[in-house]
């Protein structure tokens, strides 16, 4: 019988998670909700467990999974219906409301008191409570990407080379041509910032708020796709097409690289954890996840952990780290306690190791995590 590598990953984090309940190790007491956007449910795994649990059904393949809601709600979106649903703290599906016919993101306002979804011709304010819908604002090109910080949101107009931001108190809106075409935004912590991927140019514009002046252009060695920020937001890693490596940058400095750093092979998605301080690097076209120590600039893993990382996120108490592979249909589990912050020598798949996998449904591309509710 010939064995696959996938089955020898499988294979081996069985053995793994068998030896880690044989010494009782606890997981994080609340839940994953995962959006597999093959099916037309939402998956569900227990982390005090690591078991999947029963499917959540859905009217629709949902693409974004965001907690946040009053009470614990969960919105999960599914674009093609153009539905958002709500999903309580228990796992309940409480209702959903149609917004369009077509959505493409969303996010909670600064308040928490709205919804913000972007459909191909409007900004979508709804009420979190009921998610009857508060306002439209029109938009002048087709959006790509939303972000919210405090009363603002900015909106990213990719194929126009827009960014436009609005106030939500008072409507009122300013906007700014980059060029293009564009990828994400990122508020800095202090609202003082907006950050803008120009992925055209390959390059970050810093833009003050709220009337988007460029303050600074920042030239980098690859396409900004991906961006994420360490814990207290002094730190920006950028990651995507043109180099395998993540470059750090400085936002309080009006935009500084202070280091690129080697991350393993076509770096792609990413998430940060606190303390330990570690950014997890996904390989876009691979099978393995990076672990860099965000200290000492340092590579202290490689862990296989299925086909095709799509989206990693780290538990609210930092202990685990969770990567969806899209190619896969799986979810694998790295425990950050177990990862050696300085280790001697760093040899391919080395310093770290998967503590579990779990199946959780077709082309897995986004989750959450949530408390259990006692």
């Amino acid at each position: 019988m010939q064995v696959t590598r996938r089955d020898f990953v499988w294979l081996s984090a069985f053995a793994l998670a068998s030896s880690c309940s044989s010494r009782k190790q606890s997981g994080f007491p609340g839940y994953a909700l995962i959006a597999t956007s093959g099916d037309k449910s939402l998956a569900a795994v227990d982390l005090a467990n690591f078991q999947t649990l029963s499917p959540i059904p859905l009217d629709s393949e949902p693409s974004a999974v965001l907690p946040g809601g009053p009470g614990g709600t969960v919105y999960v979106l599914t674009p093609k219906t153009g539905n958002v649903h709500a999903i309580s703290s228990g796992l309940k599906h409480l209702g959903q409301s149609k917004l369009s016919e077509e959505l493409i993101s969303m996010v909670l306002s600064g308040s928490g008191k709205s919804l913000l979804a972007i459909s191909p011709q409007h900004l979508i304010e709804t009420d979190t409570r009921t998610l009857h819908v508060l306002r439209r604002v029109p938009l002048p090109s087709t959006p790509s990407y939303l972000t919210a910080w405090g009363d603002y949101v900015a909106i990213s107009l990719a194929r126009a080379g827009i960014v436009q931001l609005i106030q939500l108190r008072t409507g009122k809106t300013w906007s700014v041509q980059l060029g293009g075409p564009l990828g994400s935004l990122k508020f800095r912590d202090d609202g003082k910032l907006l950050v803008a991927a120009n992925l055209g140019n390959r390059e970050l514009a810093a833009l003050t708020v709220p009337e988007l002046q460029v303050v600074a252009t920042l030239p980098l060695a690859m396409e900004p796709r991906n961006l994420c920020a360490n814990s207290d937001g002094g730190q920006l890693f950028v990651s995507g097409d043109g180099m395998d490596g993540v470059a750090i940058v400085f936002p309080y400095r009006i935009l500084e690289i202070d280091q690129t750093v080697l991350a393993g092979r076509d770096p792609g998605v990413m998430a940060a954890s606190a303390s330990p301080d570690l950014l997890f690097v996904g390989s876009d076209s691979g099978t393995d996840v990076c672990i860099l120590n965000i200290d000492t600039r340092k590579v202290v893993g490689i862990v296989d952990v299925g086909q095709r990382p799509t989206f990693i996120t780290i538990t609210p108490d930092n202990q685990f780290a969770l990567i969806l592979n899209e190619a896969s249909d799986d979810m694998a589990v790295v425990r950050v306690s177990t990862i050696r912050l300085n280790p001697a020598i760093v040899i391919s798949k080395s310093g770290a190791s998967l503590f579990t996998m779990l199946s959780v449904g077709t082309k897995p591309v986004h989750a959450a995590v949530i408390p259990k509710v006692a």
